[in-house]
Protein backbone atom coordinates (compact mmCIF):
# COMPACT_ATOMS: atom_id res chain seq x y z
CA UNK A 1 0.00 0.00 0.00
CA UNK A 2 3.01 2.44 1.07
CA UNK A 3 4.68 1.42 -2.16
CA UNK A 4 1.00 2.61 -4.57
CA UNK A 5 1.08 5.90 -2.68
CA UNK A 6 5.12 6.45 -3.41
CA UNK A 7 3.90 5.93 -7.24
CA UNK A 8 0.92 7.87 -7.03
CA UNK A 9 2.91 10.84 -5.38
CA UNK A 10 5.95 10.66 -8.01
CA UNK A 11 3.24 10.65 -11.11
CA UNK A 12 1.44 13.65 -9.61
CA UNK A 13 4.59 14.96 -9.17
CA UNK A 14 6.20 14.40 -13.00
CA UNK A 15 2.75 15.48 -14.36
CA UNK A 16 3.10 18.92 -12.31
CA UNK A 17 6.67 19.48 -13.87
CA UNK A 18 5.50 18.62 -17.40
CA UNK A 19 2.74 21.39 -17.22
CA UNK A 20 5.48 23.80 -15.74
CA UNK A 21 7.91 23.24 -18.04
CA UNK A 22 5.34 23.79 -20.97
CA UNK A 23 3.57 27.17 -19.70
CA UNK A 24 7.18 28.24 -18.95
CA UNK A 25 7.87 27.98 -23.21
CA UNK A 26 4.14 28.84 -24.31
CA UNK A 27 3.84 32.28 -21.79
CA UNK A 28 6.41 35.09 -22.57
CA UNK A 29 6.19 38.64 -20.67
CA UNK A 30 6.65 41.83 -22.89
CA UNK A 31 8.16 44.17 -20.98
CA UNK A 32 7.86 47.95 -22.56
CA UNK A 33 7.97 46.79 -26.16
CA UNK A 34 6.60 44.94 -29.16
CA UNK A 35 7.82 41.48 -29.65
CA UNK A 36 8.56 40.11 -32.86
CA UNK A 37 9.83 36.13 -33.25
CA UNK A 38 12.46 35.31 -35.22
CA UNK A 39 12.46 34.10 -38.47
CA UNK A 40 15.51 32.45 -40.03
CA UNK A 41 16.09 34.05 -43.46
CA UNK A 42 14.70 31.62 -46.38
CA UNK A 43 15.50 32.61 -49.90
CA UNK A 44 12.17 30.24 -50.66
CA UNK A 45 10.23 31.45 -48.49
CA UNK A 46 6.83 33.01 -49.77
CA UNK A 47 7.27 36.65 -49.05
CA UNK A 48 3.60 37.58 -49.58
CA UNK A 49 1.93 39.67 -47.46
CA UNK A 50 1.20 39.06 -43.68
CA UNK A 51 -1.94 36.65 -42.83
CA UNK A 52 -5.30 39.30 -43.54
CA UNK A 53 -6.40 38.84 -39.96
CA UNK A 54 -3.24 41.13 -39.06
CA UNK A 55 -4.10 44.03 -41.37
CA UNK A 56 -6.98 46.78 -40.39
CA UNK A 57 -6.75 49.83 -43.13
CA UNK A 58 -10.37 51.15 -41.37
CA UNK A 59 -8.42 51.31 -37.93
CA UNK A 60 -6.15 54.79 -37.61
CA UNK A 61 -3.04 53.30 -37.92
CA UNK A 62 -2.15 54.06 -41.32
CA UNK A 63 -1.79 57.47 -42.30
CA UNK A 64 -1.73 59.88 -45.49
CA UNK A 65 1.99 61.56 -45.98
CA UNK A 66 2.48 63.98 -48.56
CA UNK A 67 -1.32 64.24 -49.62
CA UNK A 68 -0.19 60.65 -52.03
CA UNK A 69 1.23 57.73 -49.89
CA UNK A 70 -0.87 55.97 -47.32
CA UNK A 71 1.82 54.20 -44.89
CA UNK A 72 0.22 51.61 -43.25
CA UNK A 73 1.97 49.90 -40.05
CA UNK A 74 1.26 45.91 -39.72
CA UNK A 75 0.91 44.73 -35.93
CA UNK A 76 0.85 49.11 -34.52
CA UNK A 77 1.93 49.67 -30.69
CA UNK A 78 1.92 52.69 -29.54
CA UNK A 79 3.68 54.48 -26.33
CA UNK A 80 5.04 57.57 -25.74
CA UNK A 81 8.81 59.37 -26.38
CA UNK A 82 10.67 59.04 -29.31
CA UNK A 83 12.27 61.53 -31.51
CA UNK A 84 9.55 61.98 -33.67
CA UNK A 85 6.95 65.16 -33.91
CA UNK A 86 4.25 63.68 -31.92
CA UNK A 87 6.03 62.33 -29.63
CA UNK A 88 4.57 58.71 -30.05
CA UNK A 89 6.92 56.00 -30.43
CA UNK A 90 5.26 53.51 -33.50
CA UNK A 91 6.46 50.09 -32.86
CA UNK A 92 5.45 47.61 -35.72
CA UNK A 93 5.79 44.32 -37.76
CA UNK A 94 6.60 46.06 -40.81
CA UNK A 95 5.76 48.80 -42.96
CA UNK A 96 4.03 49.35 -46.48
CA UNK A 97 3.30 52.91 -48.44
CA UNK A 98 0.85 52.61 -51.06
CA UNK A 99 0.73 55.47 -53.76
CA UNK A 100 -2.60 56.46 -54.03
CA UNK A 101 -1.99 58.14 -57.47
CA UNK A 102 -0.86 54.87 -59.10
CA UNK A 103 -1.64 52.11 -56.62
CA UNK A 104 1.76 50.65 -56.26
CA UNK A 105 2.47 48.63 -52.87
CA UNK A 106 5.71 48.67 -51.41
CA UNK A 107 6.56 46.39 -48.65
CA UNK A 108 9.40 47.84 -46.53
CA UNK A 109 10.85 44.56 -45.13
CA UNK A 110 10.75 41.37 -46.54
CA UNK A 111 10.16 39.51 -43.68
CA UNK A 112 8.78 40.60 -39.90
CA UNK A 113 11.50 42.24 -37.95
CA UNK A 114 11.09 45.11 -34.94
CA UNK A 115 10.20 48.42 -36.37
CA UNK A 116 11.19 50.76 -32.94
CA UNK A 117 9.74 53.90 -34.44
CA UNK A 118 9.07 55.58 -38.03
CA UNK A 119 8.35 59.04 -38.25
CA UNK A 120 8.80 61.69 -41.43
CA UNK A 121 11.62 63.68 -41.30
CA UNK A 122 10.57 67.11 -41.82
CA UNK A 123 8.92 68.62 -39.28
CA UNK A 124 9.58 71.17 -35.69
CA UNK A 125 8.72 70.81 -32.63
CA UNK A 126 8.38 72.70 -29.04
CA UNK A 127 10.08 70.78 -26.35
CA UNK A 128 9.64 71.91 -22.71
CA UNK A 129 12.01 70.50 -19.98
CA UNK A 130 11.04 72.88 -17.40
CA UNK A 131 8.27 75.31 -16.10
CA UNK A 132 10.97 78.15 -15.84
CA UNK A 133 12.74 78.20 -19.06
CA UNK A 134 11.95 79.11 -22.71
CA UNK A 135 10.81 75.65 -24.78
CA UNK A 136 13.50 74.24 -27.25
CA UNK A 137 12.90 74.01 -31.00
CA UNK A 138 13.73 70.29 -32.17
CA UNK A 139 13.21 70.27 -36.08
CA UNK A 140 14.46 68.11 -39.34
CA UNK A 141 14.49 69.31 -42.79
CA UNK A 142 14.06 65.97 -44.59
CA UNK A 143 12.28 66.58 -48.01
CA UNK A 144 9.90 63.85 -48.71
CA UNK A 145 11.60 61.09 -46.61
CA UNK A 146 10.91 58.71 -44.01
CA UNK A 147 12.84 57.80 -41.05
CA UNK A 148 12.69 54.42 -39.54
CA UNK A 149 14.46 52.95 -36.64
CA UNK A 150 14.20 48.72 -36.62
CA UNK A 151 16.28 46.12 -35.38
CA UNK A 152 16.21 43.41 -37.84
CA UNK A 153 18.96 41.48 -36.19
CA UNK A 154 18.59 39.20 -33.14
CA UNK A 155 21.59 41.01 -31.87
CA UNK A 156 21.18 39.44 -27.73
CA UNK A 157 20.84 35.96 -29.57
CA UNK A 158 17.12 35.66 -26.96
CA UNK A 159 15.29 34.33 -29.90
CA UNK A 160 13.01 37.34 -30.63
CA UNK A 161 13.18 40.80 -32.25
CA UNK A 162 12.54 43.97 -29.44
CA UNK A 163 13.65 47.19 -28.27
CA UNK A 164 16.54 45.37 -26.29
CA UNK A 165 18.43 44.36 -30.24
CA UNK A 166 20.45 46.91 -31.59
CA UNK A 167 18.93 49.35 -34.00
CA UNK A 168 19.84 50.21 -37.87
CA UNK A 169 18.21 53.37 -39.30
CA UNK A 170 16.44 53.72 -42.87
CA UNK A 171 15.80 56.41 -45.59
CA UNK A 172 12.65 56.02 -47.51
CA UNK A 173 12.24 57.51 -50.23
CA UNK A 174 8.44 57.27 -51.45
CA UNK A 175 8.58 58.31 -55.07
CA UNK A 176 11.63 55.88 -55.73
CA UNK A 177 9.97 53.30 -53.27
CA UNK A 178 13.50 52.77 -52.12
CA UNK A 179 14.33 52.00 -48.82
CA UNK A 180 18.24 52.65 -48.08
CA UNK A 181 19.81 51.40 -44.91
CA UNK A 182 22.17 54.25 -44.26
CA UNK A 183 24.62 53.53 -41.51
CA UNK A 184 28.10 52.00 -41.90
CA UNK A 185 28.71 48.29 -41.53
CA UNK A 186 29.00 47.30 -37.66
CA UNK A 187 27.62 50.36 -36.14
CA UNK A 188 24.09 50.92 -34.80
CA UNK A 189 21.84 53.84 -33.72
CA UNK A 190 21.91 55.81 -30.45
CA UNK A 191 20.80 59.25 -30.97
CA UNK A 192 18.96 61.76 -33.67
CA UNK A 193 20.24 65.40 -33.54
CA UNK A 194 17.95 67.72 -34.24
CA UNK A 195 18.41 71.17 -35.88
CA UNK A 196 20.83 70.10 -38.46
CA UNK A 197 20.84 71.93 -42.19
CA UNK A 198 18.22 70.63 -45.15
CA UNK A 199 18.47 67.30 -46.12
CA UNK A 200 21.46 66.52 -43.61
CA UNK A 201 20.55 63.57 -41.31
CA UNK A 202 23.12 63.68 -38.23
CA UNK A 203 23.31 60.53 -35.63
CA UNK A 204 25.14 59.42 -32.72
CA UNK A 205 26.27 55.91 -33.33
CA UNK A 206 28.31 53.45 -31.74
CA UNK A 207 30.23 50.23 -33.68
CA UNK A 208 29.42 46.89 -32.50
CA UNK A 209 32.53 44.75 -30.57
CA UNK A 210 33.36 41.49 -32.14
CA UNK A 211 32.90 39.18 -28.76
CA UNK A 212 36.76 38.84 -28.84
CA UNK A 213 37.41 42.66 -28.64
CA UNK A 214 34.69 43.42 -25.41
CA UNK A 215 37.20 42.43 -23.01
CA UNK A 216 40.56 43.45 -22.36
CA UNK A 217 43.06 42.52 -19.33
CA UNK A 218 43.05 44.80 -16.74
CA UNK A 219 45.30 45.12 -12.84
CA UNK A 220 46.53 41.32 -11.96
CA UNK A 221 44.91 39.95 -15.13
CA UNK A 222 41.53 40.07 -14.22
CA UNK A 223 39.17 41.03 -17.50
CA UNK A 224 37.28 44.06 -17.66
CA UNK A 225 34.84 45.01 -20.37
CA UNK A 226 35.39 48.13 -23.01
CA UNK A 227 32.26 49.61 -25.12
CA UNK A 228 33.46 51.18 -28.30
CA UNK A 229 33.09 55.01 -28.08
CA UNK A 230 30.08 57.04 -29.57
CA UNK A 231 30.71 59.01 -33.01
CA UNK A 232 28.61 61.12 -35.23
CA UNK A 233 27.26 60.04 -38.58
CA UNK A 234 26.39 62.72 -41.04
CA UNK A 235 23.99 61.57 -44.02
CA UNK A 236 23.06 63.60 -47.03
CA UNK A 237 19.52 62.27 -48.43
CA UNK A 238 19.86 64.14 -51.56
CA UNK A 239 23.52 62.56 -52.41
CA UNK A 240 23.14 59.49 -50.48
CA UNK A 241 26.48 59.73 -49.22
CA UNK A 242 27.31 59.58 -45.39
CA UNK A 243 30.73 60.64 -42.95
CA UNK A 244 31.63 59.60 -39.90
CA UNK A 245 33.17 62.55 -37.68
CA UNK A 246 36.75 62.29 -36.82
CA UNK A 247 36.63 61.07 -33.32
CA UNK A 248 36.93 62.69 -30.11
CA UNK A 249 40.83 62.66 -28.58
Amino acid sequence: MEKFRIGVFLFLLLVLAVLTFSLSKSWRIYEGGYEVTVEPPNEEKDTDPEPTDEFDLESSSGKVLWKQFFVYPVGLVTETGGFGPEGIVGHARNLYSVNLKTGSVKKFFPRNVYVWDYFPGEFSKQILSNNIDEPKEHSLSLEKKLLIFAAVEDSNKDGVLNHRDVKRVYVYDPDKEELVDILPPGYVFRKLLYNTGKNNLSLIVKKVLSPSSKEEKGIKGKKIETESPQEIFSYDVSTGKGILAQPFD
